[in-house]
């Protein structure tokens, strides 16, 4: 029986629970970040609470059904309840990290995360019960979508650099031909969208660049005339880009190698980046597109400055990601859509 102070809170937290899940099957990547959100407001008022009102932990002792718990509550975490909860916190922070990452590591905070909400499901009325139950399959479902939407054949930007210092991979399914989605994103503006454009500019006024007139629109014109170089190519299927930087440099600078030497090449202090597009038809008028993105450092000292400039820089680009899937959906199916109006044997 749920005593009746805590009905409406218990009630709100397995509403949510049940949303998230549901959310898991059609958007995972979504639930990702709201999963990471929560972690984080988590510790954000696990830590706030214990330091102002420590003793209020106590009651989930009152509440748990598990003698176990009720004495660990009443012993040992009585008489430790900050180090105890700080230290929850700090595991809430990490499992947050971990989940915002990509692949395995992303897997590790699943695993944490599972364990975690199994962990405190014997406090009953406490987790709100069965809450964590809930919780733990949406995590699960939201890990299965995110992986089957990866599942295919070799990468082809695995070519160039198999053993990622950093990834990132994003998948979109849009309705129209692959003809017209691959003819789209070759040709997408970035700065034509005010967030990705307000991103950019916030990276130059953060890292110092200097001002530099744009003289090409499109995504691959542009990012040719930026010194990237084409390393493969199939037309109409997968092209992928490629180049060497260094990043967390001021008024970075980006050299093409040769696609034969791109895998072997090591000159220090650099980091390969390469990155696709890629579409997949399924049938005539509908397309799975994905994007990814491969970065290797050549060297100790490079890897250790992107590192920090990528947990620096990583959220802006994903986010950057996430838009130019949306303008490339939008685009690709507004332009389908116009074609499929246009009168038989009228010019394009």
């Amino acid at each position: 029986m749920v005593p009746h102070e805590y009905v409406v809170p218990y009630l709100i937290s397995n509403a949510v629970a049940i949303t998230i899940l549901a959310l898991a099957f059609q958007w995972p990547r979504v639930v990702k970040w709201v999963w990471v959100t929560i972690f984080l407001w988590a510790a954000a008022a696990n830590t706030l609470t214990v330091l102002s009102d420590p003793r209020v932990y106590l009651v989930y002792g009152a509440l748990t059904p598990s003698d176990t718990y009720r004495d660990f509550i009443q012993g040992w975490f009585s008489r430790h309840i900050q180090q105890m909860v700080l230290s929850i916190a700090v595991g809430q922070v990490a499992l947050a990290m971990l989940l915002a990452r990509a692949d395995r590591t992303r897997r590790l905070g699943v695993a944490g995360a599972v364990v975690f909400l199994l962990a405190i499901a014997p406090l009953g009325i406490g987790s709100a019960f069965p809450f964590s139950l809930t919780a733990v399959g949406s995590l699960l479902v939201m890990e299965w979508c995110m992986a089957a939407g990866r599942r295919r054949q070799l990468s082809p930007a695995s070519r160039f650099i198999p053993s990622p210092d950093a990834h990132d991979d994003h998948v979109i399914d849009i309705k129209a031909p692959s003809g017209v989605v691959f003819d789209v994103a070759r040709q997408v503006d970035l700065q034509a969208d005010p967030l990705i454009a307000a991103i950019i500019r916030l990276r130059a006024w953060v890292m110092g660049d200097r001002s530099v007139a744009r003289t090409t629109r499109g995504l691959v014109p542009e990012t040719l005339a930026l010194g990237w170089a084409v390393l493969s190519y199939t037309a109409g299927r997968t092209l992928v880009m490629g180049a060497v930087a260094r990043p967390w440099a001021r008024d970075v600078t980006f050299s093409a190698v040769d696609p034969d030497g791109f895998t072997a090449f090591a000159e220090p202090d650099l980091v390969k980046i390469v990155w696709t597009l890629e579409v997949e038809p399924h049938g005539t008028t509908f397309t799975r597109f994905r994007t990814e993105t491969r970065v290797e450092a050549t060297d100790a000292a490079a890897r250790r400055k992107f590192r920090w400039y990528w947990l620096a820089a990583s959220a802006g680009i994903r986010l950057i990601r996430w838009r130019i899937l949306r303008t490339l959906r939008h685009e690709a199916e507004r332009r389908y859509r116009a074609e499929s109006r246009r009168p038989v044997g009228q010019a394009a």
